[in-house]
């Protein structure tokens, strides 16, 4: 077993600890959120970007707001995940930071705008959701901003005890989980055994939950309970945003290309769900699908966008948000 170990670690066969999302709290209503006022840096396990994450004092990858609106601000409140929150690129690069920017060096009298960036790490409508009507009051929202992927439906599927927050900060699948408390730090100081445990409760969590992402992509498909239930979350935050005056605007980001004919049903479906409700929609497939010929969109190991990917997302946003006039 030693020289097997020995092995693993000199062939780095072994997964890498995932430091990028391993200072987590937990939360009185959300399932976890990013430590308050901590600092994450490193390498990415695919090799492809640095990151160096700053949180603030309630846990988002911000700069602390006032709590009171002040006078003459416009604020938005941006809701999503991991591609919202800015995995593999700086915070000024994220699209919520540039969309900031550029509609601040808009010429002539505006408001001046204020976004709120609580994207936030393996979140999905359910938890942006809780994190909306429990603290979303607070920011004293003008506009409510909703990134979706398509990834949001897989993760609606496994719901929303899926992922848990061990004693470390460190994320924990539910069938981890039940492994016991010996298996965390077994995975943390064996290789070999990094390899066994991920293997293994990768078939756990398949033979529990088998997902069928061709599914995602159909109509009446294995994930159609899934999407019901997006759209309902989608409907209880329109209903919020409605209770306090607030705007509300879905956003839909494609998954890495390349794209076939099928992965434009995910916007053909919200663009439904949201003219029926009188709500905002933008797709930027098409915006990042021209862009591509052009330039890297996405790491193409990580999968998050790059900085050049985020500007794409920011410019279709801004043009949207500016044309529709849900920007005074």
């Amino acid at each position: 077993m030693a020289a097997i170990e020995i092995a693993v670690r000199l062939l780095l066969l072994a997964p890498p600890l995932e430091g990028e999302y391993a200072n987590n709290v937990k939360d009185d209503y959300l399932p976890f959120k990013p430590k308050p006022f901590s600092r994450i840096t490193g390498g990415s396990g695919t090799d492809e970007f640095n990151y160096d994450y700053q949180h603030n004092s309630f846990g988002l990858r911000d700069v602390d707001h006032d709590v009171a609106k002040k006078k003459g601000t416009f604020r938005i409140l941006g809701l999503g995940d991991s591609f919202t929150y800015g995995v593999g690129v700086a915070l000024e690069e994220t699209y919520l930071s540039r969309l900031e920017e550029a509609l601040n060096q808009r010429v002539g009298a505006h408001l001046k705008v204020e976004v709120i960036k609580a994207g936030i790490p393996r979140y999905f409508p359910e938890p942006e959701r809780i994190l909306l009507e429990k603290y979303g009051a607070q920011f004293q929202p003008d506009l409510i901003l909703v990134g979706f992927l398509p990834n949001d439906v897989i993760d609606t599927y496994f719901g929303l005890d899926a992922v848990k927050v061990d004693e470390s900060g460190a994320l924990k699948t539910r069938e981890a989980e039940e492994l016991g408390s010996w298996a965390a730090p077994v995975y943390r100081n064996c290789h070999f055994c990094r390899i066994l445990l991920r293997k293994y409760v990768s078939w756990r969590i398949e033979r529990k939950y088998p997902r069928r992402w061709d599914d995602l992509f159909e109509a009446g498909g294995f994930h159609e309970r899934d999407w019901v239930r997006i759209e309902g979350e989608y409907d209880r935050m329109a209903a919020f945003a409605a209770s306090i005056a607030a705007g509300f605007v879905v956003l839909h980001i494609p998954q890495k290309g390349p794209w076939l004919e099928k992965h434009r049903y995910p916007a053909t479906r919200l663009s439904a769900w949201a003219a029926k409700r009188n709500v905002g929609f933008v797709d930027v497939l098409p915006a990042l699908e021209r862009a591509s010929a052009r330039q890297r969109l996405y790491y193409e190991k990580d999968g998050h966008c790059t900085p050049a990917g985020q500007a794409v997302i920011a410019r279709e946003l801004f043009r949207y948000l500016t044309e529709q006039k849900f920007i005074p």
